[in-house]
């Protein structure tokens, strides 16, 4: 009996030592250093490693995707870094509502615009564009239903199926067919089927301050002389507001600053002179905001028609010169102008007073050369505005488009005869001496000699990006 419970009492002893060592194996492989508590921590810090270096990965991948979004917005949203740069090469952008267009080289986005409202550039010199966008097939000249002979008076355009189009001017037009354009068409249709549209410039050719017929607004200094013809000094016209118009050109010589305008690889567009189908382009464009602006302009543009009482287009401070136009009492026929050769600055208003006597008046510098005998002649005075002056002349962030101007552009004709010494250029939009509704934004006037040098006839920029 005792022999047996000594075996027990072995047994037990045996199984408390095995049970021992086990434990100790059990603890080593759960605490010990290459245990399952230890392998358990390492393979979190494994993991929370992993897991830092993929948000790091995300984090390097989103800032990315920002820069590429941001790169994908216009010039005039992102952050002040970028707005008002430069632009080294030319750049597409992209508007909230997903359209887009190309900035080019040597210009900056100037205003906060969708691109449909127009989007202003401007170079490091202070010259303002407008992006006109349009696909090609919207590049295109207005082509009239109405082909009435139109020689000796204006024709308008009409519809027999009450198009919206109707409406469109001409004087001097239709009676011809010849027309042809003295530009790189071909070019022109090609950059606005690349870049989804064009530039014009928005104003009316200014006078550069290196010309000897500069005015100084700011510092009113009236002395002004009448030789704008003259293009020597290789001096370009200017796009900015304020200053005074450029007129008294000849149509060729207004092509050829035109074109100086932009030259060579420092900008990554070609400069010329406004073509036909531009300026079509542009009033088509204006007319789905402006419905009618093509057939009625007058409360859009500096026009005879324009006084005080109906339009209100004045200003407290600009630029603006007035002219006279002298008629005979006897018989109501026109002499001429009377060229102001001072600018005023100040209050300005539009329009044409008819009928001046008052000797006391500034205008055109108190009859200039001509007589002041207000018993044999009458004299009509019209206000020529500074570019830009008024903002009830902008449409689509474009000024002047309508009045104040008749503006040459590479339109030209001899009328029927190749090997004629005359040619004739086209004339668009209205001018200072006309009214609004004979001579809206659509108007063509086609029976002016290439040559002509007057005081209604100015010109404007294009740009087509390279």
């Amino acid at each position: 009996m005792l022999k047996n419970k000594g075996i027990t009492l072995i047994a037990l002893v045996v199984t408390i030592i095995v049970l021992l060592i086990l434990a100790g194996v059990s603890i080593t492989a759960v605490f010990g250093e290459n245990g399952i508590i230890s392998g358990a921590q390492k393979a979190k810090e494994k993991t929370d490693e992993t897991v830092q270096q993929e948000q790091e990965d995300v984090e390097e991948l989103v800032n990315k995707l920002d820069e590429v979004r941001r790169e994908s917005l216009p010039d005039t949203v992102k952050e002040a870094i970028q707005k008002g740069t430069i632009f080294t090469v030319n750049k597409q952008i992209k508007d909230a509502t997903g359209k887009t267009m190309t900035v080019p080289k040597g210009f900056k986005v100037k205003e906060e615009e969708l691109i449909e409202n127009g989007v202003v550039i401007a170079d490091s010199e202070g010259n303002e564009f407008v992006w006109v966008p349009c696909t090609v097939d919207e590049y295109k000249k207005h082509e009239y239903n109405n082909t009435e002979n139109d020689k000796g008076t204006y024709v308008e355009d009409t519809s027999e199926s009450g198009e919206t189009d109707a409406g469109w001017t001409t004087w001097y037009y239709r009676s011809y067919s010849d027309w042809k354009e003295e530009t790189d068409e071909t070019e022109n249709k090609k950059s606005v089927q690349n870049n989804g549209g064009f530039y014009i410039a928005r104003y009316e050719a200014g006078v550069p301050k290196g010309a000897s017929f500069y005015v100084d607004a700011l510092s009113n200094n009236k002395t002004y002389q009448t030789s704008k013809n003259d293009i020597s000094g290789n001096i370009k016209p200017v796009s900015k507001k304020g200053v005074q118009s450029w007129n008294l050109i000849e149509q060729a010589n207004a092509k050829t600053v035109s074109e100086r305008m932009y030259s060579g690889d420092t900008y990554g567009v070609r400069s010329q002179l406004v073509d036909g189908t531009a300026w079509d382009t542009v009033v088509t464009w204006m007319s789905k905001e402006y419905p009618g602006i093509e057939k009625e302009s007058t409360t859009h543009g500096n026009y005879a028609t324009n006084s005080e009482e109906k339009t209100k287009i004045k200003e407290d401070n600009c630029l603006w010169a007035e002219h006279l136009y002298k008629y005979k009492k006897s018989d109501g026929s026109s002499v001429g102008w009377c060229i102001a050769k001072n600018y005023q600055y100040g209050l300005f208003t539009s329009g044409c007073i008819e009928n001046w006597t008052d000797t006391t008046n500034d205008a055109a510098d108190k009859y200039n050369s001509y007589s002041s005998d207000t018993n044999t002649y009458k004299y009509n005075y019209f206000v020529e505005m500074a570019t830009g002056a008024s903002d009830n002349t902008k449409l689509k962030n474009i000024y002047d488009m309508a009045g104040n101007m008749s503006e040459w552009t590479t339109e030209y004709g001899y009328h029927g005869s190749e090997t004629s010494s005359k040619k004739y250029t086209v004339l668009r939009g209205g001018s200072f001496d006309y009214g609004g509704k004979t001579a809206p934004i659509s108007s063509r006037n086609g029976n002016n000699s290439a040559v002509n040098v007057n005081p209604l006839y100015g010109f404007r920029v294009v740009l087509y990006v390279k």
